[in-house]
């Protein structure tokens, strides 16, 4: 992984928002990481171009321009730049979020909510909230409370044995030791193990590393790497047998987001 180059949240996430809804456009670097921050209201953040990674203490969330990241107000969160990006972000007071989600996670971004954000990007920051610019910000915070939910979240976990097993998966994805042997090197029985994962993840162990395996793969894939070589580096038996799990994952081949 290269080394990332740290960058302050934009001065508009340290201020009173000016209207109910605001917009910040920024474009970001390849390996260019926004600083942990967080604010008083709820965030939707979308890459029209490139894909980021939006992390919080709870979950890793990926993203390429099919989808885009509700993040809810008060959640600490940084913002990460896989390759190079066209960032925008609608910051919503929270008079606004009322039909919005109630946890942070992925959405699916439609073609005609794409083009409404492609055009919300060029609303100045003096617009009448009352006028045209207004309403179409209203319309993208309806089709918002509207999109579907992605599989394109990996869930964390403060627990200290599932911190060092999800460390070192991340670490070395093409582990392919079972539950079985992770319990014996953790010292737990294999149904606590499962059961503990299932408990602070809501996944079982083999669809948390599918999990892994996508966001991984999608980073990978946006980098333009091989599909061969991203499933071996994966741990899989085949180039076959990843494009299975990517399909089950997504409805997708994966060479559609290879750069």
């Amino acid at each position: 992984m290269p080394k990332l180059a740290s960058i302050a949240p934009s001065m508009e996430s340290t201020r009173p928002l000016l209207q109910p809804i605001t917009v910040v456009n920024r474009q970001l670097q390849a390996h260019c990481h926004v600083m942990s921050h967080s604010h008083l209201w709820g965030q939707f953040v979308y890459a029209s171009q490139g894909v980021l990674a939006v992390n919080t203490p709870a979950a890793r969330y990926l993203v390429t321009p099919e989808q885009g990241v509700w993040v809810n107000s008060n959640i600490s969160h940084s913002v990460t730049a896989i390759t190079e990006v066209r960032l925008t972000s609608f910051y919503l007071d929270e008079s606004q979020c009322q039909a919005l989600p109630e946890q942070s996670c992925v959405l699916n971004v439609a073609p005609f909510l794409h083009a409404l954000i492609q055009e919300a990007r060029l609303i100045p920051s003096d617009f009448d909230w009352q006028g045209p610019r207004g309403r179409l910000l209203r319309l993208i915070r309806d089709w918002l409370s509207e999109a579907k939910n992605a599989p394109f979240h990996l869930p964390y976990s403060s627990h200290p044995k599932l911190m060092q097993l999800f460390g070192e998966l991340q670490n070395n994805p093409a582990n392919q030791d079972n539950i079985a042997t992770w319990g014996q090197r953790l010292g737990a029985s294999s149904r606590t193990l499962s059961r503990l994962i299932k408990a602070e993840t809501g996944l079982s162990y083999r669809h948390w590393r599918q999990r892994l395996n996508l966001q991984l793969s999608l980073s990978l894939l946006a980098q333009g790497h091989s599909i061969n070589h991203i499933a071996d580096s994966l741990g899989y038996a085949s180039p076959s047998a990843f494009i299975h799990m990517f399909k089950q994952q997504t409805g997708d081949s994966p060479a559609r987001y290879r750069k």
